[in-house]
Order: structure tokens, then C-alpha cells, then sequence
């Protein structure tokens, strides 16, 4: 995923990373990378993939769709929780792990993701970790000036980590935002220069206003990952299909709600290369 994201970070554009629950949005999200002719990135946390047979089931699944529509894509293990969870996908030939200890102190984040690093770099995988902590309205939704990437301690915390890219928290949260978002774009402009080529990561990103996201693109954002705002797309198109469409032909049934999620990551995938697809 690093080669990616690199290309990202040097040229001003960021990679679209899509989490993956079942194979319908898989399949959406391979169809929406084919018709914008971008690289794209499929990830899981340990609970979607694992609603789906295992960590195993989800590379096959994915790996299918790459060949059938010629990608170039990278799948990672999005908030793994502990080493094993590295283990199980580094076992299952994801490409990207991502071990998240961000809610702990700095020195145990930091070793839990040199950890995470050897391992993964034994296996020519890349790495990504996160300093401060984004949130999600499990949390109360609240983002604390506390939570937030600290500038001065990013440089240490690769350095000491070895990690490929850092997801950083700059106001953005998981899930639905109250209020009108406000990035903290100052912060990652002071992150993002103490850090030159390095791929910086943008969790949460739905919702996120697109004059805001565009100008954080602009400023160092490689990967923007994507969930809750698909998922309601994935939601909302199974509502429509039921209003004249049987379930008892699951193959028709579901067409329309593949097409409108893929239309909605291709919408997002262009957007994140700077075409202004809205």
C-alpha cells in the first residue's frame, strides 16, 4: 500500500480506502475503481471480515475481483486490535496492516507499531499506525483538543516505529459528525512538514465537507478512509429496492444496490484525485 500512497502524497492526490462487509460492496467497490481507472484500496476491520468467513476468505474474494477488472489495489487490515489480528492477515496475504493503539500512551503505541512493523516488513507488507485518536460517536461523537495529533511527538513516533504512513487525528471522527466538522488544517500542515514524503492518512472521512478534505489532500492526505457514508448508500438503495423489487429474487433484488454504492465510491474515488466529481 506504502508504493501507493507514496505516488499520492508526491503528486497531491489521495487513494480511496473502502471497508469491505460482504461481497456485494466488494464487488461495488472493484466495479467503481475499473470505471475511474484509479488504484484503489479494499480494508476490514476484524469484525467485517470476520462477518465473512475469515481474513482468508476476503483476500480470495478481493484478489478475484482485482484480476477480473485488472486493478491496481492494495487490502488492509483497517483497526486491528491486537498483534494476532497482524498475524491472521499477514497469514492471509493482505498487503497493508494496521494494528491501532491509539487510545493508549505514546510509548505503548509506539511499541505496539514497531511490533507490528517487524513483522509485517519480514513479509514485504507495509505498515500503518495512528498517533492521537480519532473517535466516533461510540464515543460521544466529542473530539478533545487532547485527542488530537500532537506536531512535535509525529517525527519521534515514526522514527521510533518504523511504521509507512500515519493516520492522524485532526478533527475528523468515525461515524456521523454533529455539527458542522472543522479540521484542524493548521496541525496537519505543521505535521506534514516535519514529515516531507511521508503518507498521511485521513480516518473518518465521511462527511467530511469537500472544500475541506480537498485542501487536506492538498496538504498531505494520501489515504482517506471510508465507511459509514457508504454503508448508508448500501442502506438506503436496499430501502428503495423493496419498494418495487421481490426479495424472493435476491440476484434482481440487490443489482440496484451494488450500482449505487459503486457510483458512490467511483464519485469519491474522483474526487480524491482532484476531479471534482461531487
Amino acid at each position: 500500500m506504502d508504493e501507493l500512497l507514496k505516488d499520492a502524497r508526491r503528486k497531491h492526490y489521495a487513494v480511496g480506502a473502502f471497508e469491505c462487509w460482504n461481497s456485494d460492496n466488494v464487488h461495488a467497490i472493484a466495479t467503481a475503481a475499473a470505471r475511474a481507472d484509479a488504484p484503489v484500496i479494499f480494508q476490514a476491520s476484524p469484525a467485517e471480515y470476520g462477518t465473512m468467513g475469515g481474513a482468508d476468505v476476503l483476500r480470495r474474494m478481493v484478489e478475484g475481483y482485482v484480476a477480473k477488472y485488472h486493478l491496481t489495489a492494495a487490502l488492509h487490515l483497517d483497526h486491528g486490535s491486537t498483534l494476532g489480528h497482524v498475524q491472521e492477515c499477514l497469514e492471509a496475504g493482505f498487503t497493508s496492516v494496521m494494528l491501532d493503539a491509539s487510545a493508549l500512551p505514546f510509548e505503548e503505541n509506539c511499541e505496539l507499531s514497531r511490533k507490528t512493523a517487524e513483522l509485517a516488513h519480514a513479509r514485504n507488507v507495509s505498515v500503518e499506525a495512528e498517533l492521537g485518536h480519532v473517535g466516533g460517536a461510540a464515543e460521544g461523537g466529542i473530539i478533545a483538543e487532547s485527542s488530537l495529533t500532537i506536531p512535535g511527538e509525529a517525527v519521534r513516533f515514526v522514527e521510533q516505529s518504523g511504521i509507512d504512513c500515519l493516520a492522524v487525528a485532526i478533527g475528523t471522527i468515525h461515524g456521523d459528525y454533529r455539527g458542522e466538522p472543522n479540521l484542524r488544517l493548521d496541525r496537519l500542515q505543521e505535521i506534514a512538514q516535519s514529515l516531507p514524503g511521508l503518507p498521511l492518512v485521513l480516518h473518518g472521512g465521511s462527511g467530511t465537507p469537500h472544500a475541506q478534505l480537498m485542501r487536506a489532500i492538498r496538504l498531505g492526505i494520501a489515504k482517506v478512509n471510508i465507511c459509514t457514508e457508504i454503508h448508508k448508500t448500501y442502506l438506503k438503495a436496499i430501502d428503495e429496492a423493496r419498494e418495487h423489487l421481490t426479495p424472493s429474487v435476491p440476484g434482481k433484488f440487490y443489482q440496484p444496490v451494488v450500482e449505487a454504492v459503486s457510483r458512490h465510491v467511483e464519485r469519491l474515488i474522483r474526487q480524491f484525485r482532484g476531479e471534482n466529481a461531487l
